[in-house]
């Protein structure tokens, strides 16, 4: 007579699978592509602070070129005196396509050929979230998804034959909140966005033998701007602001600040300081020899997010925030 397994050794079985192949799959993905510091030059957007400014740091330290782009003169300025040679800033507003092409133009001067732009990161952002979806109007989303979206599709097109001449790496920062959407206002809008576009290229690349990998980093919250709770009040308000006194009668300015306390502790509960989480996981897209898809950074986006984006959507609306 057939006998089967008792639940706990079947338990025990996958648990001990699970780990093994982790185990593997570490050892698989820890192995660098060669010459990472002599030929191979790494565009990145948005650098004046955040992750972007700390990406070029870190890539500057060990010896990788960089071409670190900001959205600001100061911000140019301020990596600039941090950073060698290695090191190029260029000036670049990703809403303004005029601005992408004359990047372009600049990194074909710096670089030696065609070929030796090896990755792209696209790592201009910013946020608005809201605390209800009706305080938004049309151009808050337009003026999230300009940057998000559009900046990050003009930036791709544009540098892409560069990274098909390499076959290099092409790396957008998304976010756990382009997968569960748990917020309103347009940055959850434009972060499944990204998801998509990047998936759609890498899935296309294959259709014309092209070898250029595709990455997406999902951090979940980290302790940049965009998530401190001044600049959630700061935001909020602004918005409750300028409703009608008939608006601000459905959406008293008591709730509003109930929002504000609650999300926003929330939210700053869960931050972490810890960019390295974020800029490791980029430079091991960037250059390990079998990149992931998706990298989840942060406790809260391998504990929490990740988890909950693949739960019933009764769940997920009783228990996102």
């Amino acid at each position: 007579m057939m006998s089967f397994p008792s639940p706990v050794m079947l338990l025990a079985t996958l648990t001990v699978g699970a780990i093994v192949a982790k185990i593997m799959e570490y050892f698989l993905r820890r192995p660098y592509v060669d010459n990472i510091t002599k030929d191979k030059y790494v565009f990145i957007t948005g650098c004046d602070t955040g992750f972007g400014n700390k990406l070029a740091r870190q890539l500057d330290t060990k010896g990788v070129h960089v071409i670190a782009t900001c959205l600001t003169e100061k911000g140019r300025s301020d990596l600039d005196d941090v950073t060698s040679g290695r090191v190029k800033t260029l000036l670049l507003d990703v809403t303004d396509h005029d601005s992408v092409a004359k990047a372009y133009e600049e990194v074909l001067k710096i670089i030696p050929h065609e070929r030796a732009l090896w990755g792209v990161v696209n790592n201009a952002g910013v946020s608005n979230i809201a605390a209800f979806v009706e305080l938004s109007k049309r151009q808050d989303y337009e003026k999230v998804l300009a940057v998000n979206l559009f900046g990050v599709i003009d930036v791709t097109l544009t540098f892409l034959p560069l990274l098909k001449k390499s076959s290099g790496r092409l790396v957008n920062i998304a976010s756990c909140a382009g997968r569960l959407a748990a917020l309103p206002g347009g940055y959850s809008v434009s972060k499944f966005a990204v998801e998509a576009f990047s998936d759609i290229v890498r899935r296309d690349r294959r259709n014309f033998g092209y070898s250029f990998k595709v990455s997406i980093i999902e951090p979940g919250f980290f302790d940049t701007y965009m998530a401190s709770k001044d600049t959630i009040a700061r935001n909020t308000m602004s918005l409750w602001n300028r409703l009608s006194d008939e608006e601000k009668k459905e959406f008293p300015e008591a709730l509003v600040q109930k929002f504000i306390d609650e999300k926003g502790s929330l939210i700053t509960s869960m931050v972490s300081s810890d960019f390295a989480k974020v800029t490791d996981a980029i430079e091991h897209a960037l250059f390990s020899t079998w990149p992931k898809t998706r990298y989840a950074v942060g406790w809260d986006a391998k504990l929490i997010w990740m988890p909950m984006s693949y739960a019933p959507t009764w769940i997920q609306d009783k228990l996102c925030p």
